[in-house]
């Protein structure tokens, strides 16, 4: 009606804020529905108490004072490293964002520039970025030890660093692809979690070891390479603003600046690739490929039984966490002592990882279940089962460990070392081959619920630890022992022939035995698999 006074309307919001709160309410909802179970919320509390200990022990390490001049900037820099690897590679961990997962929106009519630009904004509205924002605040109490001005570029710097993580983390994300949400995505990012796990189990005698040659400034190659990547230029920049050289200063947060905004320039090309691709095609190409090629193993059950454990030791998280795991101990815990001059156990590196790789692979009936079904149904291939689960076993562990045995024992420089290795390689391998298939049959113990591994399995895997070392290896380390008594060379590479033959012993006699096992007894180990753990 004319003359009548209206209301102007009220202001809409834009499409990209409109989204950036539907993002927001849709994490904070996912959030407090995972917190809401009793067993959720102490998951969530003990999670944030370890971040927060984490975070603050970084922070601390700016404050500290370091004997050598620089050390300081050199070990802000390696924890800075540490925090911004964590947030690129923390997609594997939970298989994409473990709240707003890009797969969520592929098929909504949103724009790909419009979507990149919300998913962004709700990603620095995350909680958990206070936790990282206190550990890269440790480049800004680094400044303020050197004054006010220094740590104002440390402020900046700190702002700077979180930015880049929070950039590098999406763009992570869009560049996996659709294999980080997969199911092999997810059990990939199990593998790097177990194999984290047992790195830092490990780690305790290597960092000191880089802590001390950072802080005594012993390896200057170490602090370059530290601070020329983008994680150490806070560092550096608060470095040069300490002696006044605010030009340098200027130049490496303007850097710093310039690789978010580069990262951030190309998150909407990233997450239009992201949400398009697919990995069929590729699947299909390489099935069509092998169908077309010539077979490499003999097309008789043995063959068929070693192409499916090769294939199994690839495709099965437990068995690829289990192989990856024990080259990782095997390795470090004989290699890393000779890091500090300590060689004495580096030749035995390869050993340690073949007893370890045994002793994990001794239920691999019980880990296969119900499978077991399949050979009672056809009992003469009993043999041939057998015989195959040996023959993969040593193919994937044997030529690993001849190498690391060779290679370390030559690279430590302990001779007298040759014969005592030599003769515990096919003694080890060999027995252990038999062992593993024998140990599996006559124990058997079903998988849990779950699917991952019982205590019951646990606890013959560590006393298997013990076991088969002992009974591989005391026979084939007798004549080293005595020759090494007598002062005899020739006794001591006795020792190699022993081995041969003490483990084909083992892998023959025992590999017969674990066959007669499954014959015998196949109706009642199949009773105990139907019963989950």
């Amino acid at each position: 009606m004319a003359g009548v006074l209206t209301e102007p309307p009220a202001p809409t919001a834009t499409p990209e804020v409109s989204l950036f709160r539907v993002l927001l309410e849709m994490r904070g909802a996912i959030m407090k529905r995972r917190s809401a179970t009793p067993k959720g919320l102490a998951g969530l509390l003990a999670l944030l108490v370890v971040v927060l200990l984490m975070a603050v022990s970084t922070l601390l390490a700016g404050v500290a004072h370091y004997a050598h001049q620089g050390a300081g900037a050199d070990v802000v820099a390696v924890l800075t490293l540490g925090w911004l690897l964590g947030w690129i590679i923390g997609p594997l961990f939970a298989g994409d964002d473990s709240t707003l997962r890009m797969d969520y929106f592929k098929l909504l009519p949103v724009p790909a520039d419009r979507l990149s630009w919300a998913m962004l904004g709700a990603a620095f509205a995350d909680v958990s970025l206070v936790f990282s924002l206190v550990a890269f605040a440790s480049v800004t109490a680094y400044g303020l030890r050197s004054g006010a001005a220094a740590g104002c570029v440390g402020a900046v710097a700190t702002l700077l660093t979180l930015a880049l993580a929070v950039v590098s983390s999406r763009a992570a994300v869009c560049l996996l692809g659709p294999r980080v949400s997969s199911r092999r995505g997810r059990d990939f990012g199990t593998v790097v979690i177990a194999l984290a796990i047992t790195a830092f189990s490990l780690a305790s005698s290597l960092v000191p070891l880089a802590a001390k040659i950072l802080t005594e400034g012993r390896s200057p190659a170490l602090s370059a390479t530290v601070r020329v990547l983008p994680s150490g230029w806070g560092a550096v920049a608060v470095a040069a603003a300490a002696r006044s050289d605010w030009a340098e200063a200027v130049l490496v947060l303007l850097a710093l600046a310039a690789l978010v905004v580069g990262i951030t320039a190309t998150l909407p090309a990233l997450l239009r690739r992201r949400l398009t691709m697919s990995t069929r095609a590729g699947s299909r190409t390489r099935v069509r490929q092998a169908s077309q090629s010539r077979p490499i193993l003999p097309t008789t059950p043995f063959g068929a039984v070693v192409g499916k454990e090769l294939r199994l030791y690839s495709r099965s998280m437990m068995r690829s966490v289990s192989l990856m795991i024990a080259f990782l101990v095997g390795v470090f815990v004989c290699v890393i002592p000779g890091l500090s001059g300590a060689k004495l156990m580096m030749p035995f590196a390869g050993l340690g990882f073949a007893a370890i790789a045994a002793a994990c692979f001794t239920n691999l009936y019980g880990d296969d279940g119900t499978a077991l079904w399949l050979m009672l149904t056809n009992p003469p291939t009993a043999a041939a089962d057998v015989r195959g689960r040996q023959a993969a076993w040593a193919l994937l562990v044997g030529p690993l460990s001849l190498v690391l045995t060779v290679v370390l024992t030559a690279v430590s420089g302990e001779r007298w070392a040759w014969p005592w290795v030599l003769a515990g390689e096919p003694a080890l391998v060999g027995g252990a081959a038999g062992l593993t298939v024998w140990i599996s049959a006559l124990s058997v113990f079903p998988p849990a619920a779950d699917g991952g591994p019982t205590p019951q399995r646990q606890l013959k895997v560590n006393l298997s630890l013990i076991l088969i070392p002992l009974l591989t290896l005391a026979p084939a380390a007798l004549p080293p022992v005595l020759g090494t008594v007598g002062h005899s060379a020739a006794l001591r590479w006795a020792g190699v022939p022993v081995g041969v033959v003490w483990g084909s012993v083992l892998w023959w006699g025992l590999g017969r035995l674990a066959e007669r096992t499954l014959t015998s007894s196949g109706p009642e180990i199949f009773a105990r698999l139907r019963r989950t753990g």
